[in-house]
């Protein structure tokens, strides 16, 4: 019986794992012949890379391969010079439009994009032009999600869809946009030193060589395959593939692949984004204190070294520009008698939910939540060191009493009118003095549950207050 390749074309003859491994190790000698990488790992990555763009019908997911330098003269362009003698249709292109790209890419064949110069498109003063053309990199990594236009059939208006999905390598000096390079292989080269020598690339002689280094297609690929606990999930959704790729040739193969994937893409490379190296500094400001006001924030924040807040864009950081910033963490400052004096800052308690998921400052991982919850639900307790990173706003409540905190509801629920639940005196002044450090009761049980319109953190049962709801807290009420 014949097989079938990604086309669905019946062909004759199905690679054996041995002729793949002959493949692959041909299409490193090549790369090494014209290319001096910074480590032995470059070079299987970009090998395994080839040998998907030939399978990519038979796959879901591509990953961008992603070839970046500090400085110019790194080798980055020659080593598109020899993907385009490797992959098949290839198209290579300098800062094209949008339109050109995605219409190129749902020819058929499909084509293996080579986009150069990624730097001249992507920089600070051109990114925002080419936003359409960062949308197609991000989604056309995986299939089944195409660019949407409208054509028009005399007055008649279509809707043609685009299958953006294929190999693409990337080239340019710099990093590429955060988006962009967590969808990638990363190829970090340097330029070489005069002790590595390599080949002259002319691309007739190159072209001769890259014609014999042929293989029948296609290979059987088991595309469920293990992946290296180093990697992080989007990681290891990209080196997926390569790595069914290594387990079909065998041999060697699937333990270089998977100690290329460990050196090229694991944790510890994983680009900071700003927001998240801005809740780091702000950690290390906060130190033990748990308020600072927005000017004393700035000021510790301007005083760090190495950070870039005292010159951010030309001028320190302001405190509109710091909300901005915390504004997609859900940390707003909040305006409050602290201390008998009014100030409009920061409670270090807002911050602990963005530091446990962000791995900054203790607490989970990111991707294991269940800890600090398993603390908060204990009986008798509303919060613990382990569960708020030593900050107390609570004090321990006997087990049976009938007052009894509760863990904050994802959601207000709609509940009916709880009658005659009597209105709950304060312990704590009106001004708030001293607020994170006095015991904070709760409502009784049976109270509507609801979160305090004035502050959030005060995540209590209110009692039903006439028209609205009252915090035992602050005494704010919540309509």
């Amino acid at each position: 019986m014949r097989a079938l390749d990604g086309l669905g074309l019946a062909v004759d003859h199905q690679t054996t794992p041995d002729e793949l491994a002959d493949y692959l190790a041909a299409v490193e000698a090549f790369l090494r012949r014209y290319v001096a990488f910074p480590s032995e790992h470059e070079p299987v990555a970009i090998a395994l890379w080839v040998a998907h763009a030939h399978m990519i019908e038979s796959l879901e997911l591509s990953p961008i391969l992603a070839v970046t330098s500090a400085e110019m003269r790194s080798g980055k362009t020659r080593v598109l010079d020899c993907l385009e003698l490797l992959v098949p249709e290839p198209f290579r292109v300098v800062i094209p439009s949008e339109a050109v790209v995605y219409t190129i890419l749902a020819q058929r064949p499909r084509p293996t994009m080579l986009l150069d110069e990624a730097d001249a498109i992507f920089g600070p003063r051109s990114a925002e032009k080419y936003e359409g053309l960062r949308a197609i990199l991000n989604s056309g990594n995986r299939r089944g999600t195409p660019v949407l236009r409208v054509k028009l059939d005399g007055k008649r208006r279509e809707v043609d869809a685009f299958d953006v999905f294929g190999p693409k390598a990337i080239a340019g000096i710099g990093n590429l946009p955060s988006t962009v390079a967590d969808r990638s292989i990363p190829i970090r080269m340097k330029r070489r030193t005069p002790d590595e020598p390599i080949a002259k690339f002319r691309q007739r002689t190159a072209a001769a060589e890259a014609t014999e280094i042929t293989c029948t297609w296609p290979v059987t690929l088991v595309t469920v395959v293990p992946v290296p606990e180093e990697l992080n999930d989007r990681a290891a959704d990209s080196w997926e593939p390569l790595l069914a790729v290594a387990d079909a040739a065998g041999g060697s193969w699937p333990m270089r692949a998977r100690l290329a994937a460990v050196a090229l893409s694991s944790e510890e490379e994983t680009t900071v984004s700003v927001g998240m190296r801005l809740l780091a500094d702000i950690h290390e400001a906060f130190g033990d204190e748990d308020h600072l006001t927005t000017a004393d924030l700035l000021h510790r924040l301007h005083d760090l070294d190495d950070a870039p807040w005292a010159d951010w864009y030309g001028s320190p950081l302001s405190g509109r520009g710091l909300a901005k910033l915390l504004g997609p963490y859900r940390v707003l400052p909040i305006k409050r008698r602290v201390r008998g004096e009014q100030s409009r800052g920061y409670f270090r308690i807002d911050f602990l939910d963005a530091w446990r998921r962000y791995d900054l400052g203790g607490g989970t991982d990111g991707t294991d939540g269940t800890d600090a919850q398993e603390a908060t639900d204990r009986p008798g307790h509303w919060d613990t060191p382990e569960a708020t990173g030593g900050v107390s706003i609570s004090a321990e409540v006997e087990e049976g009493s009938v007052w009894a905190p509760v863990p904050a509801p994802a959601t207000v629920p709609s509940v009916p009118s709880v009658p005659s639940v009597p209105v709950v005196e304060r312990s704590v002044p009106l001004d708030l003095n001293d607020w994170f450090t006095a015991p904070l009761p709760a409502a009784p049980v049976g109270s509507d549950t609801i979160t305090c319109s004035d502050y959030p953190a005060h995540r209590f049962q209110h009692v039903r207050d006439g028209a609205g709801f009252r915090c035992p807290v602050c005494s704010g009420v919540t309509a």
